[in-house]
């Protein structure tokens, strides 16, 4: 049996010049976090007024077209649950940083 051995560890200055800054991408370019969280409430806004035409019409006999509907439903299902953890992290770093003793 052969066992693998270990790599050399590299140390944490060594990682924080190779790896960009969070909340930066490749190009540099910083995307604050409440034009984030304004697109993931945008989102479920659509996905959910999509959501409501889609039963509406089905309601009313204009549809016939069932699979759509309900994968536009999980979408709207998942977009609210998305923002609802990031709302939920969101709190949760702030009441973190606020329990932070300076």
């Amino acid at each position: 049996m052969f066992i693998i051995p270990m790599s050399k560890l590299t140390m944490i200055s060594e990682l924080s010049q190779s790896v960009p800054a969070i909340g930066t991408t490749q190009n540099s370019v910083n995307i604050p976090f409440a034009e984030m969280f304004q697109d993931a409430i945008k989102n479920v806004e659509t996905t959910q007024a999509q959501s409501h035409q889609d039963a509406y019409d089905l309601a009313l006999g204009k549809s016939d077209d069932l699979h759509t509907m309900m994968i536009n439903s999980e979408k709207a299902a998942t977009a609210i649950e998305l923002t609802v953890q990031l709302t939920s992290k969101a709190v949760s770093a702030y009441n973190e940083i606020m329990r932070m003793q300076v």
